[in-house]
């Protein structure tokens, strides 16, 4: 892809994962064995988020939005039925549209639970809405395989936005979704969507790593993103550990408004590195948007 370009890891940190997880991945149980006992999902929460921006379409009623990021599906025990229910109560929400954050897949160095892409993308299909449905990849797609990931998605009817934007009508206004995928990267595709945004078009952001916000010029624009997980573990007194993003602290977990500018960033669904979330529960997120 051009333009794309690592800011943080060396190649040989990509290689030594992927021997290790070896892809692709064939487990569609997602099984834990012997960690079955140790890798339990804590209860995820619903967030509702209610916005009011200036510029956005007035119509009879608010955009909703059912946004999912950082699945890591196998990254717990009993992740494929977990996901199932999830999308089931994400689907009895009725959003008009709904977008997944990326991070599909457990790359997780140790303790099974190899869900392939396939797998993932039939359950995240049954979760639709009449605006369409909307993904980006994350860093740890990526490191799996892109075209793998994208072309289960697209085999389900999840259209993938790589540094591309898509219109959307929403009661015969148009909205557009513009995808910025992966994560610690910044790209001249990605820095030319965002000079481009029109200030008459409302825009829904989908980018993997927050850190895309400080590009983000000032508009009818709200950006949505993931990846930093909440931080995963965040301790009294102490705050987040680590958030593997080059965004501010500020930025890691909930919604951010600066300069007129609106951000939401989730805490996701799965962990990466191992399965442990202390502070941060998982969540998905309901986001209400209408114009002032």
């Amino acid at each position: 892809m051009a333009g794309r370009k690592k800011e943080m890891r060396g190649p040989w940190y990509d290689d030594l994962i992927r021997i290790i997880v070896r892809p692709p991945f064939s487990d569609e149980l997602g099984r834990k064995g012997f960690f079955e006992w140790v890798t339990r999902a804590r209860s995820h929460i619903v967030r509702s988020i209610q916005l009011k921006i200036k510029g956005w379409p007035r119509c009879s009623r608010p955009l909703r939005i059912a946004f999912l990021s950082d699945f890591h599906t196998g990254s717990h025990s009993r992740d494929i039925s977990r996901l199932e229910s999830i999308v089931s109560e994400a689907q009895s929400r009725r959003p008009d549209l709904v977008l997944f954050g990326g991070d599909f897949v457990n790359m997780q160095p140790f303790g099974g639970g190899r869900v392939p892409p396939a797998t993932i993308a039939a359950i995240l299909s049954k979760l639709d809405a009449p605006c369409g449905r909307f993904a980006i990849l994350g860093n740890g797609d990526y490191l799996y395989g892109e075209h793998e990931v994208a072309d289960a998605l697209r085999n389900h009817d999840i259209d993938v936005l790589t540094y591309r934007a898509q219109a959307i009508a929403f009661e015969d206004r148009t909205i557009e979704v513009v995808g910025l995928p992966d994560a610690n990267i910044i790209t001249a595709e990605g820095e030319g969507l965002l000079s481009r945004l029109r200030t008459d078009r409302p825009t829904i952001i989908l980018a993997h790593d927050p850190a895309w916000f400080a590009h983000v010029p000032a508009g009818p624009y709200v950006t949505l993103a993931g990846h930093t997980h909440g931080g995963q573990v965040k301790l009294y007194g102490v705050g987040v550990l680590a958030t593997c993003s080059k965004a501010p602290r500020r930025w890691t977990h909930g919604l951010v408004i600066e300069g007129g500018r609106y951000l939401y960033v989730t805490s996701g669904l799965g962990t990466s590195l191992l399965p442990i979330r202390i502070g941060v529960p998982p969540e998905y997120a309901i986001i209400e948007i209408e114009g002032v």
